[in-house]
């Protein structure tokens, strides 16, 4: 995911951001674990209405997936949307992900993967660097276990360490700069 405002970061920032000592407020780890497996299913559904709808990568773009080690990357397809999905519609699910700052006032997600879509919100300049930043983060659920394996693996590290140093990101920043 890529958000905009006040800079270029996944949304997931917001939890580290909110949660000063890295950890859910008491009595949070509950409502956190429903969100999680609500959060996962609802991407699946997503995943399967961008492989529906959503465009292939170019010949080069799936060049592009393969030297980040993508797999499968004529698998990927790209969804342009005006604003990247999320599930607003569950009561709970919203007031959680505004708590933790996915959605809400000021938060623009530029872009998202969901296995192997990548939703990119429309006006978004999905240039090279940015699309190597999604393409890992393909690559990266693809090594995984499976998507929700990690979700869970993502908001673990950014809880941990904060969104610039974990190492998810910090592997998807890399190719920014590498293939800029």
């Amino acid at each position: 995911m890529t958000a905009s405002t006040p800079f270029t970061a996944d949304a997931f920032t917001r939890v580290a951001e909110s949660h000063a000592d890295h950890r859910a407020p008491d009595g949070q780890g509950d409502q956190y674990a429903r969100f999680f497996d609500k959060y996962v299913e609802w991407a699946r559904t997503i995943e399967a209405e961008g492989q529906e709808r959503g465009t292939r990568l170019t010949p080069g773009q799936v060049e592009l997936g393969r030297q980040i080690g993508i797999e499968h990357p004529e698998r990927v397809r790209l969804v342009f949307v005006d604003a990247v999905p999320f599930p607003a519609h569950d009561e709970e699910m919203r007031r959680i992900g505004e708590s933790l700052g996915f959605i809400g006032p000021g938060v623009t997600n530029n872009a998202q993967a969901f296995g192997y879509t990548v939703w990119v919100r429309n006006g978004f300049a999905l240039d090279r660097p940015s699309l190597a930043h999604e393409l890992v983060h393909v690559a990266q659920i693809e090594r995984s276990e499976s998507f929700g394996a990690y979700v869970r693996q993502y908001m673990m590290e950014l809880i941990e360490h904060g969104h610039l140093d974990m190492p998810l990101e910090v592997e998807a920043y890399e190719a920014n700069r590498e293939y800029e």
